[in-house]
């Protein structure tokens, strides 16, 4: 994790933020992000996405992206240099295209039984079904996709996922960083 405190801080120091006004925005105590920036603490995907948006990013952008404009990325399924968030509890998150792109894909291995708190944020996401059943809930409606399933939605609307697999279930997420589509969308006009 300290590769991800160095880029916490990078991006803190980058937006001439102190740690003190990072708390602020974040939400989070000034100790703790201390802690984090030095590799002493873990934030937890709560945590680490609302560090993120105090920096004006996504979790996923503080991972060191290995994609270039002309690069070619394969990510194995045995690789362990694929970063990885391990939300206890939850599932392991497999950054398979992470960093600064137009949009991420993330493998969760593993979901929680129960519903956890509702996420929003800037976007759009789309899911796809590797080992299901996924009980997937947007804006308080409650959809059951099973293996093969495909489900898109605004990530602005909360939304969150849970499974009775437990350690078992996987998913594909996509997502769009709304802001960067935007941006790339503006470069080709």
């Amino acid at each position: 994790m300290t590769q991800l405190g160095t880029a916490i801080r990078e991006r803190r120091l980058a937006g001439d933020l102190t740690l003190v006004a990072l708390a602020e925005r974040s939400g989070l105590s000034q100790p703790f992000l201390s802690q984090v920036e030095n590799g002493r603490a873990t934030p937890s995907m709560d945590s680490l996405y609302r560090i993120a948006s105090a920096l004006g990013t996504t979790p996923q952008a503080l991972f060191d992206a290995t994609t270039g404009d002309h690069e070619a990325v394969v990510a194995r399924a045995d690789d362990t240099a694929v970063p990885t968030i391990n939300t206890a509890g939850e599932s392991l998150r497999r950054l398979l295209l992470p960093g600064d792109t137009p949009f991420h894909v993330i493998e969760l291995r593993g979901l929680a039984t129960e519903f956890r708190e509702a996420w929003t944020h800037e976007g759009f996401e789309a899911l796809y079904v590797l080992a299901g059943p996924i009980e997937v809930e947007i804006d308080g409606s409650v959809s059951l996709l099973q293996t093969g399933d495909f489900m898109s939605y605004p990530s602005q609307l909360p939304h969150r996922y849970r499974s009775a697999l437990g350690a078992d279930a996987r998913l594909l997420l996509m997502e769009t960083q709304l802001h960067a589509a935007q941006q790339g969308a503006h470069s080709t006009t």
